[in-house]
């Protein structure tokens, strides 16, 4: 019966686009919590390092990194899907595939360019992080990439991406749900710009560990400990 209802949703429009509305909320609720760890790093070495070691040594992680998998190939594969339809549409419907007017912003636009950024940036963030060598520490390899000015380039690129792509995506995931009242859309709208911001803050901890504000940091700390020691 399960079965039966997955593929009943798979063959209606509506349901492959409430299938993209879910996913992409979900992904949306892990980048939150993935910038709540990235922040750990202003906390210092052995706490950024201790939170990396639980996740890594905990035996659900290797289900949340599947189910976070299977998740992003839906909503990919379902972004593809509803939008081949909609390119379909406007060449047989002669539908205006650009408008500007009723509603459209700089994210709605530009879905398709930051998805395609997304999905570079994801695969360069993977194989960057993940899967190459720890040995010298995770807070050391994250704050060493860092300091590198290609790959702050890149993760600023992404970011700006992920904050254009959410500012849409995360109020339309709503009104594809129908959530969508006079009475509150605006507070939806206020919250997509909120979470599109906050994905600023990605680039915004590179920019802090690239200008050395760490370091400038410790030393105005060790400073003050000489001075309040004499």
């Amino acid at each position: 019966m399960k079965l039966l209802f997955i593929l009943r949703v798979f063959k209606t429009s509506i349901g492959r686009k409430q299938l993209m509305a879910i996913t992409g909320l979900l992904l949306s609720l892990f980048m939150l919590i993935h910038l709540a760890e990235n922040l750990l790093l202003f906390k210092g070495e052995e706490w950024y390092n201790g939170w990396v070691n639980i996740l890594i040594t905990n035996p659900l992680t290797i289900y949340l990194e599947i189910g976070l998998l299977i998740t992003f190939i839906i909503h990919i594969f379902m972004g593809m899907w509803v939008r081949y339809e909609n390119w379909i549409n406007s060449k047989v419907r002669k539908y205006e595939t650009i408008n500007w007017q009723g509603g459209r912003t700089i994210g709605s636009a530009t879905m398709l360019y930051t998805a395609i950024i997304l999905l570079i940036y994801i695969i360069f963030h993977l194989l960057h992080f993940k899967f190459t060598d720890h040995s010298m520490g995770f807070y050391q390899m994250v704050t060493s990439a860092f300091r590198n000015k290609t790959f702050v380039l890149i993760y600023i690129t992404g970011s700006i991406a992920l904050a254009l792509h959410l500012s849409h995506g995360f109020q339309s995931a709503f009104q594809t749900l129908g959530i969508n009242h006079e009475k509150y859309n605006i507070f939806i709208k206020i919250a997509s710009y909120l979470v599109a911001l906050m994905m600023v803050g990605f680039a915004m901890i590179s920019l802090y560990y690239f200008f050395g504000f760490d370091i400038k940091a410790d030393i105005e700390y060790n400073n003050l400990v000489e001075m309040t020691i004499e």
